[in-house]
């Protein structure tokens, strides 16, 4: 009975040691799991570090742009002869340092005495007297570093162009009716700084002034009326208006260079009054013909493509305290049909923003895959207004497999074989009129695009976690729908990257000026880029289109200002009469509408 209870007790023992074991061995397994999941974790981390490596190595070194012909095998052999390279390497290493029976070691260089003390210096006397301490500096001198900044010269009212040694361009206005019922008595001059293909000269403006009876005994003075400007009162003619424009918005020049290259032209202009010119222009072209094209992409064209981009504004100074750090504002470009260019500047890049932007199309919108733009296809509050289409970027799809196959995945690599076969498949009907291109498309581009997708979907069941092949393949089958579109149109392209070509200018200026100084000057600045942009798409010379709108424009009614928009520039200069635009100054005949 005993030993009954003897082994009872040893076997609970027994169980309770086994229990014991078995929850020890439960814990070290979850940290066994732990461990796991840490070390996945981590060469998860690794592989997409060494990815953003490789992404930057091929940047720095590499290419500055994403090269569509490049075949894909290349980005598979640029690692095959590195081990190559580095063995060849040791083994001239290694012939080099193997001395030959002809060559000796060199001795080393005896060794200094450091017993023996250094020479003394010169003893000084009257030919060689000692140097001289130097003087501590005066509180008048400036601190070390420091440079003493001339004054600038205190403005002294208007510029007088009289004593100005540029050639001289006199323009006179007379009036034949005064002159009939009166005498002249003198002239009005004015002066303003002109541009023409030869240079800067100054314009003299002569206005005649007649001494006529008065009704009531005695004589009065009149002057004749001159032609209304854009500008009154400023020192600088129009055309001076449109060479600022085209030097810094289309050129990149920046405001300080100009005032260098001004003053060897020995007329010298300062960077303010630039300033103040380009936000007058800016803001007059946007309120009348750059709105007018806006009107017209929103209103008649069917296709927009659109992108946007960062540009630093200087935000000025805080009340009473010093300027702030420059805030991140954005450019919007849309590219409508092939009608116009336009640029627009917001402070935000938010949905709101781009439901303003888009307010009243109802067309198709081809832009990246932003979710700034869900908001116009999920449609604006108004349910009684049409919703815009939005359409997807193959360039946008294919950059991402181009990642991929930088870093050397497969998946990347047959990305950027298929996308290529589909766009060698649409280039062959680029230049068929939109109802035949969409269906050729539809017959020999379709097809590929079909097995791409599904290519895409066996791929992402087969590759796993997160990198670069994956979100490849991601973007792909987040996107299909959006892809699809471009079949819906034959007018719409496979990509986006007209935009993207747009941007460049704001991109060179970035660069050029760093940024801008308020938000007004970036809206002013927004307009000419969009003028300037439109005339590059039409052909247009933009300094000769800019001096003729200028001259023309406080004459033209405001509802027809799409008249003068860069699209329909050719044919509305051809109803003018040729010598109100050849002079400098002028009154236009407006002809009636068509």
């Amino acid at each position: 009975m005993a030993s009954t209870t003897t082994i009872e007790v040893e076997n609970e023992r027994l169980r309770a040691e086994l229990a014991e074991r078995d929850a020890r061995i439960a814990a070290l397994r979850e940290i066994i799991a732990s461990l796991e999941g840490k070390q996945a974790a981590l060469e998860s981390s690794l592989i997409n570090y060494a990815n953003e490596l490789e992404l930057l190595k091929r940047r720095l070194f590499g290419p500055r742009s994403e090269r569509t012909g490049t075949h894909e095998m290349q980005m598979l052999l640029g690692d095959v002869l590195v081990e190559d390279q580095h063995l060849q390497k040791a083994l001239d290493d290694l012939a080099k340092s193997e001395p030959t029976d002809a060559e000796s070691p060199p001795s080393p260089p005896p060794a200094a005495d450091a017993a023996s003390p250094p020479p003394p210096p010169p003893a000084a006397d009257a030919a060689n007297p000692p140097p001289e301490a130097p003087a501590p500096p005066s509180s008048n001198a400036p601190a070390s570093g420091d440079e003493t900044k001339p004054d600038r010269p205190k403005p002294k009212g208007r510029r007088d162009l009289s004593v100005s040694k540029l050639p001289k361009v006199v323009v006179e206005f007379t009036d034949p009716e005064l002159a009939k019922k009166g005498r002249l008595i003198g002239w009005d001059e004015s002066r303003q700084l002109i541009r023409d293909p030869g240079g800067f000269k100054v314009l003299v403006k002569k206005t005649a002034k007649y001494e006529l009876p008065a009704t009531g005994g005695g004589t009065t003075v009149l002057g004749v009326a001159t032609p209304r400007t854009l500008f009154p009162r400023t020192l600088l003619h129009t055309s001076v208006f449109a060479w600022l424009a085209v030097e810094k918005f289309a050129l990149g020049v920046p405001h300080h260079r100009l005032e260098k290259y001004l003053e060897c032209e020995g007329e010298p202009l300062d960077r303010g009054t630039m300033c103040r010119a380009m936000e007058d222009l800016g803001n007059t072209l946007g309120a009348t013909v750059v709105h007018a094209m806006f009107e017209n992409a929103r209103t008649h064209c069917s296709v927009l493509s659109t992108d946007a981009t960062g540009a630093s504004i200087q935000p000025g100074s805080r009340d009473g305290g010093p300027k702030q750090p420059c805030k991140k504002g954005h450019f919007f470009t849309i590219v409508a049909d092939t009608d116009h260019v336009l640029f627009h500047y917001v402070e935000r890049h938010t949905s709101d923003a781009v439901a303003e932007l888009f307010k009243g199309f109802t067309g198709y919108l081809q832009s990246d895959a932003s979710s700034v733009y869900d908001i116009l296809e999920r449609g604006p509050p108004d349910p009684n207004d049409a919703t815009v289409t939005l359409v997807g970027c193959w360039a946008h799809c294919r950059r991402y497999f181009f990642d991929a196959a930088v870093c050397k995945y497969a998946s990347g690599v047959e990305g950027l074989k298929r996308i290529r076969e589909i766009y060698r498949a649409d280039m062959a009907h680029a230049h068929l009129p939109p109802i035949d291109r969409k269906r050729k498309r539809l017959e020999s581009v379709m097809p590929l695009v079909d097995d791409f997708f599904a290519w895409v979907g066996r791929a992402a069941r087969e590759n796993h976690g997160r990198n670069l092949g994956t979100k490849a393949l991601g973007y792909a089958r987040n996107q299909e729908e959006e892809l699809r579109r471009v079949f819906l149109d034959g007018r719409l392209p496979l990509d986006n990257t007209r935009s993207e070509r747009a941007l460049r200018t704001i991109v060179v200026g970035r660069k050029a000026w760093m940024f801008y100084g308020s938000d007004v000057h970036a809206q002013a600045a927004a307009a000419i880029f969009s003028i300037l942009a439109s005339c590059r798409l039409h052909k247009l010379e933009p300094w000769k289109y800019l001096d003729e709108l200028l001259r023309l424009l406080p004459h033209w009614p405001a509802h027809r200002y799409i008249e003068l928009a860069p699209k329909n520039w050719a044919a509305t200069r051809a109803r003018l009469d040729p010598t109100e635009l050849t002079g400098p100054l002028g009154i236009f005949f407006v002809p009636p509408p068509l």
